[in-house]
């Protein structure tokens, strides 16, 4: 799975002559952040924690470059800005509104790290090539924890997030850095680990997962060339074949859950909506019932169980087992409708396609010769965030939630330093 091969000028070192002491060990402690940001999200039960306490104490040492960088690229970094605090004052007032507890807000307001990261990236300058080192190592790590979860007897392997959704959506994110943050001339390692990446994601037997896949090794491959498109081209032609054989070997078709969907599909067909899609199917129709009713407020950000629990077949005194223990509408678009109305509507269209039309710009403003894999790399991750989240509520989960915040920033911030290269600093 490859990048285009340009040169990139994140990789070059960096002009340390005369740069204060405290900047430079600020920069280093940022760039061991970045490797651990992708290298511990998953494969250990610490996720992010790492690397927040090491961009902090980054941050700390030289808190003034913050104000250096805004004045530098304020200017581009303000729509996302602007973004993150509506889309805060939104979650906010649904909180208020609906009396709900701040816990089920702080997934959403999250939101509010990305212009920071963005900064941070573009006045540090750290080097990229250690978020690629991390993803490597992260999803070495994610496989072996994988491995050793379905061999153990588990049905699907769901890491330290005991949520094999999740646990696939991290492992995608994890496939796009070591793609499009790859140096020039790292395919071999890059193109193992994005295989044992897509291992993992059969392991847990997550079927929404794979249009990200797809979409990952589309892009890859449409814009590589040399032998980063030969390889493109067998990865593609291994994964169909892959595909094929799920649909008639027995073990492979239960453990990727095809045969589950087959099921699915024919009891669909007779009627019955007791299964995994159809649960899904009647998810989104009492999602589009619910902002029907509730089309201005909601009915409280993070309290889409409550219409769930409200249904007459999940009402006490009925257990709450099965569909009645769902909490969210496992789709994005729906799920932020009805618990927050036409403002939490607008607010998840512009989670996505703000930082997805600011990448395309970026893409469109650098010439010819100069490195896109920043702005590229984040195109692919909202677009992977978007297939995934028509079949789960991404934001409706803590790990993916965040990590969405701080690698699209991230990704943000390297661009900008992209397309000023020409100035003191790459």
């Amino acid at each position: 799975m490859p990048q285009p091969q340009v040169p990139d000028v994140s990789f070059r070192p960096e002009p340390l002559a005369g740069e204060p002491r405290r900047l430079a060990l600020a920069r280093r402690t940022l760039e061991i952040a970045l490797f651990c940001l992708p290298a511990l999200l998953i494969s250990t039960p610490w996720g992010l924690l790492p690397f927040t306490a090491l961009a902090l104490a980054a941050f700390l040492m030289a808190p003034g470059r913050i104000a250096h960088g805004y004045r530098e690229i304020g200017a581009a970094l303000r729509p996302l800005l602007l973004m993150a605090v509506a889309v805060a004052v939104i979650v906010a007032v649904s909180t208020f509104l609906h009396d709900v507890r701040w816990r089920e807000a702080d997934n959403r307001l999250r939101l509010l790290t990305l212009p920071f990261f963005a900064l941070m990236a573009y006045a540090y300058r750290p080097s990229r090539r250690w978020l690629w080192a991390g993803a490597l190592v992260g999803l070495a790590g994610a496989f072996a924890v994988a491995v050793y979860q379905v061999v153990g007897g588990m049905d699907r392997a769901a890491g330290w997030t005991a949520n094999a959704i999740v646990y696939a959506e991290a492992v995608i994110a994890l496939i796009v850095l070591a793609v499009f943050c790859r140096p020039s001339g790292e395919l071999l390692w890059t193109t193992a680990a994005c295989a044992l990446g897509v291992v993992t994601v059969a392991l847990s037997g997550s079927r929404g997962t794979w249009p990200g896949v797809l979409i990952v090794l589309l892009i890859g491959l449409l814009v590589s060339g040399g032998r980063a498109r030969r390889v493109s081209w067998a990865v593609l032609a291994t994964l169909a074949l892959g595909a094929v054989a799920a649909l008639w070997i027995g073990p492979l078709a239960e453990q990727t859950r095809i045969e589950e969907l087959r099921s699915d599909v024919h009891r669909l067909k007779e009627g019955d909506n007791a299964s995994s899609l159809g649960a899904r199917l009647n998810l989104l129709s009492l999602a589009g019932q619910t902002f029907v009713e509730h089309p201005l407020d909601g009915i409280g950000v993070g309290s889409f169980g409550r219409a769930v629990s409200a249904l007459p077949e999940c009402r006490p005194p009925v257990a709450r087992v099965g569909f009645c223990r769902l909490t969210h509408a496992h789709s994005d678009v729906p799920e932020w409708a009805a618990t927050m109305g036409l403002p939490g509507l607008l607010a998840i269209l512009a989670v996505y396609l703000l930082p997805l039309v600011l990448f395309v710009r970026r893409l469109r403003a650098l010439p010819a010769g100069r490195s896109r894999a920043s702005a590229l790399g984040g195109l692919v991750l909202v677009l992977v965030y978007i297939a995934s989240g028509l079949t789960q509520s991404m934001f409706a989960h803590q790990l993916v939630a965040s990590f969405y915040a701080v690698a699209v920033g991230l990704l943000y911030g390297f661009s900008l330093r992209e397309a000023r290269s020409d100035d003191s600093g790459p």
